[in-house]
Formats: structure tokens, sequence, C-alpha cells
């Protein structure tokens, strides 16, 4: 997984150099851009992640509260049942209150889980759909460097030529090098 450390670790890599090579300085204003925004993405991720986290112990406390209103259903169930012969219509009333209330409960609970749940598919979503831009922009990246090294070598190539024209041709002088 991607994290600061590998980012850190990528922005310490050192590479060898070469004659035909890649300007350095160019490479390494890339490299740190990439990184930057990488670690953007790094940072983006863990906070969602956090706050997925925090949707699921919310969740959880939900759940619990349900199942505490469960057992104190039951309860006032046997409670009612304790106190039936002697005041029968009490009891009535209490149960029905609780039922109302436990329903009120259960309904406003399920309408937050379900907000936290559309909140963290939304969420996941977004996430989704940055991976996929990011990867799509890396291509393109990508194609455009292949496409300028090809261009590049060409140019490179077309200049050898040329200066072994001219050692072949000592006398001659080349007018134009085009790159």
């Amino acid at each position: 997984m991607l994290d600061h450390t590998t980012l850190n670790d990528l922005r310490g890599r050192e590479f060898g150099r070469s004659l035909r090579g890649y300007a350095p300085g160019e490479v390494d204003e890339f490299i740190e851009k990439l990184l930057f925004e990488a670690g953007q993405l790094v940072d983006a991720v863990g906070t969602l992640n956090q706050q997925l986290r925090d949707l699921q112990d919310e969740r959880e406390e939900i759940k619990k509260r349900e199942e505490q209103l469960s057992a104190t259903l039951v309860a006032a169930q046997a409670t009612a049942d304790e106190w039936k012969g002697l005041a029968k219509k009490e009891g009535e009333q209490i149960v029905r209150e609780a039922h109302l209330k436990a329903e009120e409960i259960l309904q406003r609970a399920h309408r937050e889980s379900e907000e936290l749940l559309r909140e963290a598919r939304e969420r996941s979503r977004s996430e989704e759909e940055s991976r996929t831009r990011l990867r799509h922009e890396t291509e393109m990246t990508v194609s455009r460097l292949r496409g300028e090294l090809s261009s590049f070598g060409d140019a490179l190539s077309r200049w050898e030529k040329t200066a072994s024209e001219m050692g072949e041709n000592a006398s001659e002088t080349p007018k134009e090098i085009r790159f």
C-alpha cells in the first residue's frame, strides 16, 4: 500500500546517469510533482478511511442501542405480565407506549443507518472515480513521455548520422541539424 513512508523512500531514490539520459532536473521535478500528488491522495484516502471507520463505529453504536431497546422492551413486557392482575389497564398502556417509542427509535435508527450507508457508498464511489482518473492521467503522461522519448531518439539518430557523414566528408560542414 502506498503511504508517506513509501513516498519518502521514492523521494530519496537516486538513479545512475548516462551520457544519453534524461535531463536530471526535469526528471527530478516530474518525480517530485508525482510524489506530491500521490501524497495528497494518500492523505485523502486516509481521511476517507477514518471517516468510514467513524461511520461504522456509529452504526455499531446504533445497533447496540437497538439491542438495548429490545432488551428493555422484553423487560417491560415481563414486568407488565407480573403486574397484570393488579393493574392490567396500566400495564397495557405502558406496553403500548413502549412499543410506539421503540418503533420510533427503530425507524429513526434505520433511517440514520441507511443514510450512513448511502454516504459511505458515495464516498467509496468518489474514491474509485479519483483512482480511475489518476490512472488515466498517469497512462496519458506515460504515453506522452514515450512519444517525446521516441522523437528524441529519432533526432539523436539523425544527428549521429550527420556527424558520421561529416567524418567521411571532412571538407563538408553541415548547414543545419534538425531535432
